[in-house]
């Protein structure tokens, strides 16, 4: 029991985490975005995130896996394609942090909380990033990125739910 507490704090301590760190990068995106650009070529930063994502599908397998779940592998026939093939399509590199940042936080928000509340918060969290967005002097808002942003949080949502459902 004192094990569970200690996983369920540590599960509160990431989400915070995000909830603190999403509209931190809204707020300083430009500056954070020309820094990037500075330190890593296009495909060097592609391959951060590649890299990144990779790392945390494979901490999921493991977790899916130790949670018991039956065929749970046969989950990365839909996580791949969401969470790297799709981000891979992208224009723009820097998207591809809307999925590892919102499928992180639609994954935590159901560990958390239930399954209703946890997709209202993900989602609301989803256009909630983007409103702060719209008002900020040197960013821009986009329909399309809470659509992204909603996109991640489900799947990250909807992988934690598969590894938790009885």
């Amino acid at each position: 029991m004192q094990f569970d507490n200690i996983r369920k704090n540590g599960v509160l301590w990431f989400w915070l985490l995000l909830v603190i760190l999403i509209p931190l990068v809204s707020v300083y995106g430009r500056s954070l975005q020309r820094l990037a650009k500075s330190a890593l070529p296009s495909t060097g930063l592609a391959l951060l995130f590649g890299v990144v994502s990779l790392l945390l599908i494979g901490t999921l397998a493991a977790w899916l896996q130790k949670q018991g779940r039956p065929r749970w592998f046969w989950h990365l026939v839909w996580i791949i394609p969401l969470f790297i093939l799709f981000p891979m399509t992208l224009p723009i590199v820097e998207e591809r942090l809307h999925f590892i940042l919102f499928g992180a936080f639609g994954f935590l928000s159901m560990l958390l909380f239930p399954a209703v509340t946890a997709i209202a918060v993900a989602l609301l969290g989803a256009g909630l990033d983007e409103a702060l967005q719209w008002a900020l002097p040197d960013r821009v808002g986009d329909w399309r990125d809470v659509g992204f942003n909603a996109l991640a949080s489900l799947g990250g949502a909807a992988a934690a739910f598969l590894g938790v459902r009885k």
